[in-house]
């Protein structure tokens, strides 16, 4: 009866950790993770170039790792800007991210997820700015950034397509 007891025991524990792995909120990046998007034309700032971002799981699927390369405004040079990490709190139940620019700047906000739409929300420069990112298909996603305001854009910044490289 022992026996029996513990494996019943064993047997929900690995049901609820597969089921909190099949739902956890980091989930809504498995599209992203494991691939380069680039978004090419105008670019935030209104100058021509191109941004890149390489997005991986780390820690075992508890983060995601993100590198955003881009074209310079100043020199036009493409190289390496940004580095990011997306993770959830279980503490708060709420998902942040923390980026890290190669001027020393850090800027860190929450991500909330909409189905397969993923909104950034964080302070830049006095404004509480949103980047949104709309789920077109499995290879291709709406790119916004601007100032969101009781559900709909109050002003918008920029707007592009990042597509999965092949």
């Amino acid at each position: 009866m022992k026996r029996f007891t513990i494996a019943i025991v064993i047997s929900q524990l690995l049901v609820a950790t597969l089921a909190f792995a099949q739902q956890h909120p980091l989930e809504a990046f498995k599209n992203l993770a494991g691939s380069t998007w680039v978004s090419e034309g105008e670019q935030l700032g209104g100058y021509k170039g191109k941004t890149e971002k390489q997005f991986a799981f780390g820690l075992e699927g508890r983060i995601i790792k993100v590198k955003t390369f881009s074209t310079d405004p100043k020199t036009l040079e493409f190289g390496l800007r940004n580095e990011g990490i997306r993770a959830w709190n279980a503490q708060d139940s709420l998902i942040y991210f923390y980026e890290f620019d190669k001027f020393g700047g850090i800027t860190t906000g929450q991500i909330r997820i909409q189905g397969k739409d993923l909104h950034y929300e964080y302070q830049y420069q006095g404004l509480m700015l949103r980047d949104s990112w709309q789920y077109i298909d499995p290879d291709r996603y709406h790119y916004t950034v601007g100032v969101w305001d009781k559900g709909a854009w109050k002003q918008k910044f920029h707007e592009s397509e990042f597509v999965r490289k092949k």
